[in-house]
């Protein structure tokens, strides 16, 4: 269950969620906010669920209202994810505009989930203020956020914060280890995902595994012949369609990035091979740029309409500190 995952992996989040629900307290707008593989998204279909079950405090997760939920097949539940495109002022007009008529379900209650709401237009971000600033009684807004600074102050002074923490990377490691994942999925789906079955689940996942030969692409032969490789890149790689473009550079810059900070730092838990001749190969000072270049790409990234462009731009970049220009 969800919610013995939840007591477990964040007991503060758990805490305040619980005495919420119980109490009948529960807030017009939350934000969980915290890093990448937390359980963030998980805990708002939880939430989601415990506000329109009939089971008092958190949900059962069994009934046919909370089975629908999990299904996104409950009428009143609406769910943006900006994890696979960015949230724009018409995502946001939609939802006041189903919002504004009567709820379909019996339970009486509408819920709006907006993940990675840093990935919105400034356009959506007021229009949201707006909404959030006039607060109907059966509405719940739940916001997910992985970089906070992104998103607007006032929207964040509308919700009530919930904290996630990231568990140990060696927790994730030893397990995915135990598990025979291989080495190298077993350090970077234990870095990126949050608990055991988020790193089974990643390991197997086709979007990750196209990001993580791509990153290896260009971690192993980047170094000799940048040229060629940011050829490779651009003519092979990211022609997916329907938003797992989206999903799949996210990866490959998350990879990217935790390479070049084990770069940096020149040491690493991982025992590939590959992984471990590469990154002693480039010095602490081309880590540094190139880690500079992901986190700048990172936070362009949540405003980009183009994966193409931005994976362009971003090995542009990195040819320019390997040309040293």
């Amino acid at each position: 269950k969800m919610k013995e995952k939840l007591r477990k992996k964040q007991p503060v989040a758990y805490r305040i969620l619980e005495n919420a629900l119980l109490g009948k307290t529960s807030a017009h707008a939350y934000l969980f906010f915290g890093d990448k593989g937390c359980g963030k998204f998980k805990s708002a279909i939880l939430l989601a669920q415990s506000l329109l079950c009939e089971k008092e405090g958190f949900a059962c997760e069994k009934c046919d209202v909370c089975r629908r939920v999990a299904e996104n097949n409950f009428s009143d539940l609406i769910i943006i994810d900006g994890s696979i495109k960015t949230i724009k002022k018409e995502d946001i007009m939609h939802i006041q505009e189903e919002f504004n008529k009567t709820a379909l379900e019996a339970t009486g209650k509408k819920i709006y989930i907006l993940n990675l709401v840093e990935n919105a237009t400034a356009d959506a971000m007021n229009s949201l203020l707006k909404f959030l600033e006039e607060p109907a009684s059966d509405v719940t807004a739940i916001l997910i956020s992985e970089q906070l600074d992104k998103v607007l102050p006032t929207i964040v002074s509308r919700c009530q914060k919930i904290p996630f923490r990231k568990p140990p990377v060696k927790e994730g490691l030893e397990f995915a280890r135990n598990e025979d994942i291989d080495e190298l999925d077993a350090y970077l789906c234990s870095h990126i995902a949050a608990d055991a079955d988020e790193i089974l689940a990643l390991s197997e996942d086709e979007n990750y595994r196209n990001a993580r030969d791509w990153a290896m692409e260009v971690i192993e032969h980047f170094y000799d012949d940048p040229y060629m490789t940011l050829l490779t890149i651009q003519t092979q790689a990211f022609n997916e369609k329907k938003g797992n473009d989206r999903i799949q550079f996210a990866y490959f810059n998350e990879i990217l990035t935790i390479f070049f900070r084990n770069g940096i730092m020149q040491k690493s838990e991982c025992k590939d091979d590959i992984w471990n001749r590469m990154m002693s190969k480039y010095s602490k000072e081309q880590c540094v740029e190139y880690l500079n270049i992901c986190v700048s790409t990172k936070n362009r990234f949540s405003k980009s309409v183009s994966v193409k462009l931005l994976v362009d731009s971003m090995l542009i970049r990195m040819k320019e500190v390997a040309d040293g220009e």
